[in-house]
């Protein structure tokens, strides 16, 4: 019964050490992901691109929470910042939308990185608190067509991560 009690002791100090472990990476950071494969993307990202580790800590210098999640994005593409801005309490969500079966390994890291960077460009202004404001705000600084847009700074950001991270 001791041997029995201990086992069940340190099965929950196991437990609990683990989840605290997990705990505060998880509340540190303001991107999340919601499938191991996009999870993986972003450490791989955090551990070997600095470029990557500068927009995770930008984003969570400001008052959003940006989610990957796996999507379709269409026009093409196979990663987008969906053009939604929803508001939780103090915080600002913005979504990012990926295939990862249209970008394997790194190129789903750099991917996800490309469009932190839009995300981060959008969460650097404070007044963008709506979706229209967020598509106007794209939609005057660089357009690409209807329902597209573009930045220099989004594009070396993706260079970069794909080189800094492969």
């Amino acid at each position: 019964m001791v041997l029995f009690q201990v086992a069940l002791v340190g099965l929950a100090f196991a437990a609990h050490g683990a989840s605290t472990v997990a705990q505060p990476a998880s509340r540190s950071t303001r991107v999340r992901a919601d499938t191991p494969v996009l999870v993986a993307a972003i450490a791989r990202g955090t551990e070997r691109s600095a470029t990557f580790r500068h927009l995770m800590e930008a984003i969570s210098a400001t008052d959003g929470l940006v989610y990957v999640v796996e999507g379709r994005c269409g026009q093409g593409v196979r990663a987008c910042l969906h053009m939604s801005v929803k508001l939780a309490g103090p915080y600002r969500l913005l979504r990012v939308v990926v295939e990862p079966r249209r970008a394997p390994g790194c190129e789903l890291t750099a991917s996800i990185g490309h469009e932190l960077q839009h995300a981060l460009e959008a969460l650097r202004n404070p007044r963008i608190r709506t979706s229209s404001g967020l598509n106007a705000f794209f939609r005057d600084i660089r357009p690409q067509g209807p329902r597209r847009f573009e930045t220099p700074e989004a594009v070396d950001v993706g260079v970069a991560v794909e080189k800094e991270a492969c």
